[in-house]
């Protein structure tokens, strides 16, 4: 028969042990999980003014031609769509469907309306206003400046 104080202390030692080696476990699943939960992105910024040459895009010399512009980390990583409308009058929107966030389609310079090819939403051309839904509310247009001496659209986005 076996002592008691061996048996004591046998049973001290497996205690420990198995201690150790759960809080080992545990630690590493719990840094594994909060690692996990991180997000990977650069984070979004707002509010930056962007230069842009208008004549460096040739579909802006056309009335009611437009062109889609993406800049990294810069609203939600959708492009913004630059619209020459008649004059040297431009017009900028966020490329996000107000209805589900899809992105809108250039302008079709027959009818002047902007398509989602998501659900269906056109909206006007000249100003973002929904012509037909789903979506309920109207393409959101970002402030921008042109100056004709230069050709240079500046867009806060």
């Amino acid at each position: 028969m076996e002592s008691t104080d061996y048996k004591s202390g046998r049973r001290n030692f497996l205690i420990q042990t198995g201690s150790i080696i759960g809080i080992t476990i545990a630690g590493t699943l719990i840094t594994g999980l909060v690692t996990s939960c991180e997000k990977n992105e650069s984070p979004v910024i707002a509010n930056v003014k962007k230069d842009i040459d208008v004549t460096q895009y040739p579909e802006l010399l056309n009335d009611y031609e437009g062109v889609k512009i993406k800049y990294q980390n810069l609203n939600e990583n959708m492009p913004i769509m630059i619209v020459k409308l008649p004059g040297t009058n431009y017009i900028v929107f966020n490329t996000k469907c107000t209805h589900q966030g899809c992105e809108v389609e250039l302008p079709d310079a027959g009818s002047k309306t902007i398509l989602c090819a998501c659900h269906g939403s056109f909206f006007n051309e000249d100003d973002g206003v929904v012509l037909n839904g789903p979506a309920t509310t109207n393409l959101t247009v970002m402030p921008s400046s042109f100056n004709a001496s230069t050709n240079i659209l500046t867009v806060t986005i």
